[in-house]
């Protein structure tokens, strides 16, 4: 036979596709494939949102404000201050709480709600604030 013979023969033969098999030797077909790279595609886009969203998301904190300022009131009391002296100390303290509390939510990245408005529970900072409320009231005298 001729080549052209040959190449005329084989023209319309096409070579047999590669078929992808398990590891027991059965076939998948190529919109199997197509799916189980899509269901890994998905399954990796749902751990990766996940990751990113408890990574960037705040800690939810409380603090209580109100045992807090009833504990500055009943010092401040006991102390028996002029109007004047008692509207410094006031400022004073109502300052180191802000700066405090400013401070605290900016470090840890948090959501700081007051006791009251929480009712499942999570971490309690009041004694956290009040030590640096205490260390900043000592540094303004």
């Amino acid at each position: 036979m001729s080549p052209e013979q040959i190449e005329a023969l084989t023209a319309n033969v096409k070579a047999p596709e590669p078929e992808v098999t398990k590891p027991g030797g059965s076939r998948i077909p190529g919109w199997g494939m197509g799916l189980l790279y899509g269901v890994a595609a998905l399954a990796t886009t749902v751990a990766v949102s996940l990751v990113t969203v408890r990574l960037t998301s705040p800690e939810v904190v409380v603090f209580d404000m109100k045992g807090t300022m009833d504990s500055f009131l009943q010092q401040s009391v006991q102390m028996k201050l002029d109007e004047e002296s008692a509207k410094k100390l006031t400022s004073r303290f109502n300052a180191a709480l802000t700066g405090s509390l400013t401070d605290w939510q900016q470090k840890h990245h948090a959501v700081i709600l007051v006791s009251p408005a929480v009712v499942s529970q999570q971490r309690d900072i009041t004694g956290e604030i009040r030590n640096d409320i205490a260390v900043r009231m000592k540094e303004g005298q």
